[in-house]
């Protein structure tokens, strides 16, 4: 009886391990099924994931966007100094009168290749200039309302302020080793000088007043008369000037730019002056960073 008590006991136990070790080897091979499922998922994510950045990368390859700020300095019939920028203290407001003003630039730049890009620049801002009566002593003043204001008809100090917005299609040509040639010396593999010529549509409204009182005198996109805004007058530019680029890290650049805006009339500063400077243009200085849509290189 004992022999047969100790012989089922064996086979229930035999039994009961190759059960349990079909059941293992069961749960084994779905275990390492599952794992094999999700090494596929991940690896078809990584395939689109990689996919997906390529064909992002393709879309914005060779462009740049950069933004600039800095101030300009107008040049014309109303400046007190060719080569300075002026103040005029007044006493009768917070803050002085300043031909300096501050504008600022946004550019979308698409490479052509290792010489060559294209930019499309918008630009918006103030300028401004100032001329003492001193500095029209032999010249005529245009007074477009003499019968008006009497007062201003002799040779009087004048100050304007134009506020503008600006589209701008440009030309960048890298002159890094022309320059390095022509004066024989290297430049860093980071540091590139770049020319820039264009053309742009610019909106701008103009405001000319008596220097030391604020009288009105004339005004472009403004109410005759008055200085009520009506719509802006719109003139087309020239454009050209150069900027420094300098690769700070992988994919970003500091800009340092001067560029200049040839006027094609003589409206930017509500004025025409006899024997005076002619076409108007305006100046921006400005410093910026600019980010390549690329990614990293």
């Amino acid at each position: 009886m004992l022999y047969k008590s100790k012989l089922i006991l064996i086979t229930l136990i035999f039994s009961f391990t190759s059960v349990f070790s079909q059941e293992s080897a069961i749960y084994n091979a779905m275990k390492k099924l599952h794992v094999q499922q999700n090494r596929n998922v991940n690896v078809t994510k990584s395939i689109s994931t990689a996919n997906l950045d390529n064909n992002t990368n393709s879309l914005f390859q060779d462009f740049s966007i950069s933004f600039n700020y800095g101030y300009t300095q107008f040049d014309g019939d109303i400046r007190q100094y060719d080569y300075f920028s002026s103040v005029q203290v007044v006493q009768y407001q917070d803050s002085d009168f300043k031909e300096l003003r501050s504008a600022y630039s946004f550019s979308l730049e698409k490479k052509i290749d290792e010489k060559f890009s294209v930019s499309l620049d918008y630009v918006n801002g103030e300028f401004a200039g100032l001329r003492r009566p001193n500095e029209y002593i032999g010249y005529e003043i245009d007074i477009p309302y003499p019968d008006v204001f009497n007062a201003i008809s002799a040779p009087n100090g004048q100050k304007f302020v134009t506020t503008f917005n600006e589209v701008d299609l440009l030309l960048n040509y890298d002159l890094s080793s022309n320059i390095s040639k022509l004066i024989n010396v290297g430049f860093p593999e980071n540091v590139f000088f770049i020319a820039k010529f264009g053309l742009g549509y610019n909106s701008f409204r103009s405001l000319r007043t008596n220097l030391y009182t604020d009288e009105y005198i004339y005004g472009i996109g403004y109410e005759e008369l008055t200085e009520n805004e009506s719509d802006e007058v719109k003139e087309s530019v020239i454009i050209y000037g150069a900027k420094i680029k300098y690769e700070l890290l992988d994919g970003i650049s500091l800009l340092v730019d001067y560029t200049v805006r040839n006027s094609m009339s003589d409206k930017w500063d509500s004025s025409i002056m006899d024997g005076g400077h002619g076409g108007d243009k305006f100046s921006l200085y400005s410093l910026g960073i600019a980010y390549d849509l690329s990614g990293t290189k």
